[in-house]
């Protein structure tokens, strides 16, 4: 029967794996668009209601996250340089290869030059990377992204996270990486934003400005990828974290005073042997 009808049993099959093709790279495009990023309060996409998701601040989107293009062997820093100042990060490619390889992308290809930290809650965190913040529309720069999403990186069994946690993380979709050891929120972390549930991280970031002892940072463990440490210039960190809001009680404060990247230098520093 296969025989008589194959160009028949050829042409069904072809049909069925388009189907399937087209079907994911729709989920995917919604998926990726359609990212709000809020570390801690998930924020819905459509902010008017119409069923559309606003993209028209979003000065570079990438078809798809770059290849991997780091040497876990290197130590890779990197400068951010801003106009209230400059200060120094270490990015943890051991502890999140993939995490520090997309920063380093976006970074090198100018993709933050000119972007702005949109979200300061006092005593918590400094969050930016969203290319929205380059157009004159604020209410859109939470849901700024560079078009494609990366998955998290994070070992609950590095950050010896008890069941509980565990169990509430499982039933909200995370998983926990096993390849590769984790680092922990600490003060003067970098991590990444996302959309409120696993594996919607893009290009948007968060400093904190506290440790675990804070119950708002310590919320936010195993649901967010560390990938960088600040290592100088903690003062200026300190002044921009005092830095008044526009709203001290809206889960989205704005500074008052525009932080702004000017440009993130990248370098490998190799120690003396």
């Amino acid at each position: 029967m296969f025989k008589e009808n194959k160009e028949f049993w050829l042409y069904f099959v072809g049909i069925v794996i388009v189907f399937f093709l087209l079907f994911f790279s729709f989920r995917s495009y919604v998926g990726d668009i359609g990212a709000g990023f809020n570390p801690i309060v998930n924020t819905s996409v459509d902010t008017d209601g119409d069923g559309d998701v606003d993209t028209s601040g979003t000065s570079q989107v990438y078809e798809a996250p770059p290849l991997n293009n780091i040497n876990q062997d290197l130590d890779y820093f990197a400068v951010i340089k801003t106009n209230k100042g400059d200060f120094e990060i270490d990015l943890l490619e051991r502890y999140a290869p993939n995490t520090v390889n997309n920063f380093v992308f976006l970074a090198t290809d100018n993709f933050y030059d000119g972007t702005s930290f949109h979200r300061l809650i006092p005593g918590v965190l400094l969050q930016g990377g969203s290319p929205n913040t380059k157009n004159e529309d604020p209410s859109d720069d939470k849901f700024g992204g560079p078009g494609y999403v990366i998955k998290d990186e994070i070992n609950w069994d590095s950050l010896d996270l008890d069941q509980s946690l565990r169990n509430t993380l499982i039933n909200e979709g995370y998983t926990s990486a096993v390849k590769i050891p984790s680092k922990d929120l600490e003060k003067y972390s970098l991590a990444m934003a996302n959309a409120g549930k696993p594996n919607t991280n893009g290009s948007q970031f968060f400093i904190t400005l506290a440790g675990t002892e804070k119950d708002e940072i310590d919320e936010l463990r195993g649901r967010h990828t560390v990938f960088a440490t600040i290592t100088t210039n903690f003062e200026l960190i300190d002044e921009l974290a005092q830095i008044q809001v526009d709203d001290a009680n809206s889960t989205s404060p704005r500074p008052v005073e525009d932080i702004t990247i000017n440009d993130i230098e990248v370098f490998i520093r190799y120690s003396a042997q």
